[in-house]
């Protein structure tokens, strides 16, 4: 595979963009570094890959945008890119379909993983929610109360891994507390389906 093209197929614009100076915000949009202006006009679209100034019309992809950046060639822009974000691929040897495919593996892998925590930080947080409002109504000898009472502590530490722990933390808690995620699935859809 060409290497430009390799680039800009691992490459995400929006960590490009970032690295070389742009300011997004919220709505991946920002100051036109390439003409003057007061309000953001030059808009990132990370699902195509693209940008785009409403204002002086320019745009492209993330090699176009670092070339016109630097204002350099394409290939300069991918060897810049490919530096920068450590994608690892030499430009002078194209990597073999078996390189390219482990690497498609490889991102689909973390992207699966990175939805499985998104999904699971929301499950604990809603849990967690469920268990301060057993605590403030249930009765004392109630089994929501004595439930609320004991998961409540171990619920916000997992919480905190989702916070603050690295990727290595979040990995053990995939491959350790599976049986823990499925108990607060299966409980949250009963508290949903019966409010106890």
């Amino acid at each position: 595979m060409n290497f430009i093209r390799e680039v800009k197929q691992r490459a995400d614009i929006v960590r490009v963009a970032e690295y070389y100076g742009m300011k997004l915000n919220r709505a991946y949009k920002c100051i036109c570094p390439f003409h003057k202006e007061k309000t953001a006009s030059l808009s990132i679209s990370p699902q195509k890959q693209i940008w785009k100034c409403f204002g002086c019309g320019k745009g492209g992809d993330v090699i176009s945008l670092v070339s016109d950046l630097l204002n350099i060639n394409a290939l300069e822009a991918a060897k810049s890119i490919n530096n920068t974000l450590g994608l690892g691929l030499n430009a002078e040897k194209p990597s073999s379909y078996l390189e390219i495919n482990k690497y498609k593996q490889k991102r689909k892998t973390e992207e699966m993983f990175k939805k499985w925590t998104l999904q699971t930080f929301i499950l604990l947080t809603d849990y967690l929610h469920i268990l301060w409002n057993w605590e403030k109504i249930a009765n004392f000898d109630d089994e929501r109360f004595v439930e609320a009472l004991q998961q409540k502590e171990k619920t916000q530490y997992f919480i905190d891994i989702f916070i603050e722990g690295t990727i290595e933390d979040k990995i053990w808690f995939w491959k350790c507390e599976k049986k823990v995620v499925k108990r607060i699935e299966s409980r949250i859809r009963t508290f949903r389906a019966t409010g106890e």
